[in-house]
């Protein structure tokens, strides 16, 4: 379809984020001329029939304009400042950790296990039995149902009524099988009623229409990208000399989060040179292999917060901090102690604070409480359902990639750029948070692609059928075929040094890794060097800032 083109498109896109009440000061509007999309071609590169592809063009874009807001803010007016983003890169940044590799090896080599600190104590990843329970599966009354064994499956398992471990059906088929088995006995809300009992993720598959039409859709449906509230007003403006080098040079960031959105936030953060801490315990399960990708640019501590020397070494850091990412489920942390309202009662507006939220379901609407993941927030909002009924199926199928965390951890940095604009510009201290669900629903507004573009892209791909995935096909399944079709029909961006880096000496081994999507000169120097290399969980000490 010669008349498409992601650049003209993503640039719609992104109009269309501001019209959605952006909660920006003036001058990052004034900006939004200081940005140049390009691109080395037109056609769309994620198969999926939603446009992925612009939207993150569009949010890479929208941090841009609003790095340069801050760049100019920080270093002087006058400076002629310009973001650079290349569409492309920007698309193929929720594949990041489909495209990145230790010493050559991708992530689902099994040579990879010997490369990185395991950190699945409850054997979610490495026990196929227990990791089909995250899933798509049909149920008595003919709907699906996408239950997720989070980074422990064992209480789901029991409440279904099936063993938490079985070596006679630890293989794919078999253990799916065992589980679909017991899903099509029950209805979708019986499903849902014991998954909420047991206080687990879990979520119907619905459709576009039936998200809208229940109270949390339409809460969500009205409410913007990121949202932002001032939390005192009499700290004074957070000063950062001009100096530099970079943006966010002598910005201090605790990063309280596992897994993906939250990582990928204050792995940003830290391309603009953010000092950033990654606080987590060796008492939690987390997914190894994504601090590979997520742990750039941060140091690593273990604490444990419920200890009175982990708490004292945590507080240490609070005397100091200016960012706090909390990616825990809603609540955890302030039950620690370390909310919002114990912040301002701590810094009693001596300093102010900026502390960043995220969530699956959002705040505010009837399931906000509800823990969750990407593939929950893919199934609750209609995604999975146009996703199946694109590839010609009567099924939700999981999307490709981890779009919903990706789009939710560019909308986390989004946010915390904005609020740490706010504070420079007018003191005081900020909550902004961002969910998994929202962003879906604004990757959904945004429409299909034309029909013949879609059908295009389908065949192309293999994404018409004739890859033969389907509700039982589950995430990594998914996106393999995607990378493996775009490295196909697009082999020139896996050598691309626009694209990616190699980090020679870091614990793991070589590290292949995407560059940073925006460029911004000279003021973001990530791709030619980090603050601190790549490195596991707890791999320094806790000795402050």
């Amino acid at each position: 379809m010669a008349s498409y083109s992601t650049v003209e498109t993503s640039k719609q896109v992104l109009l269309t984020a501001f019209e959605h009440e952006l909660p920006v000061l003036p001058e990052v509007r004034a900006n939004i001329g200081c940005v140049e999309l390009t691109t080395d071609s037109s056609e769309p590169l994620i198969p999926i029939v939603l446009k992925a592809h612009e939207s993150f063009a569009a949010l890479k874009a929208l941090e841009g304009i609003i790095a340069v807001t801050l760049a100019k803010k920080r270093f002087g007016e006058d400076k002629d400042i310009k973001a650079i983003v290349n569409c492309n890169h920007a698309a193929l940044f929720p594949a990041m950790s489909f495209l990145s590799t230790v010493d050559g090896l991708p992530k689902w080599d099994p040579g990879m296990k010997h490369k990185i600190k395991d950190t699945d104590f409850n054997q979610v990843y490495s026990n196929v039995y227990r990791r089909m329970l995250t899933n798509i599966y049909r149920t008595k009354d003919g709907h699906f149902y996408h239950l997720h064994a989070g980074l422990d499956a064992t209480p789901t398992l029991r409440e279904l009524g099936l063993p938490p471990y079985d070596q006679n059906r630890n293989e794919k088929s078999t253990a799916q099988q065992a589980i679909e088995a017991i899903t099509q006995q029950l209805t979708s809300d019986e499903i849902d009623s014991v998954i909420r009992g047991i206080k687990q993720a879990g979520s119907p598959c619905l459709t576009r229409e039936e998200f809208l039409a229940s109270s949390h859709g339409k809460h969500i449906s009205t409410r913007p990208l990121f949202e932002l509230s001032q939390l005192e007003s009499t700290s004074p403006a957070l000063k950062l000399s001009p100096e530099g080098p970079n943006i966010l040079s002598g910005v201090k960031v605790l990063d309280l989060t596992r897994v993906i959105a939250g990582p990928v936030i204050t792995r940003t953060l830290a391309e603009y040179g953010a000092q950033v801490i990654r606080v987590t315990s060796q008492n939690l399960p987390d997914q190894s292999y994504y601090a590979v990708d997520f742990n750039f640019g941060k140091r690593t501590i273990n604490l444990d917060l419920k200890s009175p020397g982990g708490r004292d070494a945590f507080e240490k850091l609070l005397d100091e901090v200016d960012v706090i990412v909390d990616g825990y489920r809603p609540g955890a942390i302030a039950r620690l102690g370390y909310g919002p309202d114990d912040l301002l009662k701590r810094f009693a507006g001596a300093r102010g604070v900026v502390y960043v939220k995220e969530t699956c379901y959002g705040e505010g609407g009837e399931w906000s409480d509800r823990p969750g993941w990407q593939q929950i927030a893919d199934s609750v909002s209609g995604v999975s359902w146009a996703n199946g009924q694109a590839m010609g199926l009567e099924e939700p199928v999981a999307p490709p990639f981890p779009l919903a965390d990706f789009g939710t951890g560019e909308l986390g940095c989004i946010a915390t750029l904005n609020a740490l604009h706010h504070r420079i510009t007018k003191g005081g201290s900020y909550y902004t948070n961002v969910s998994l669900v929202k962003y879906n629903d604004w990757l959904m507004s945004l429409g299909p692609y034309p029909k013949e573009l879609w059908q295009t892209m389908a065949k192309a791909h293999g994404f018409d059928g004739s890859a033969q995935l389907n509700h039982l096909s589950n995430f990594d399944e998914v996106g393999l075929a995607a990378i493996t079709s775009i490295h196909r029909l697009h082999p020139h961006l896996e050598g691309d040094p626009e694209l990616m880096q190699e980090a020679e000496s870091t614990p793991f081994g070589v590290v292949r890794t995407q560059n940073p999507v925006v460029r911004i000169e000279p003021y973001k120097t990530a791709k030619n060097g980090w603050l601190n290399v790549t490195r596991p969980a707890g791999y320094d000490a806790p000795t402050g800032w």
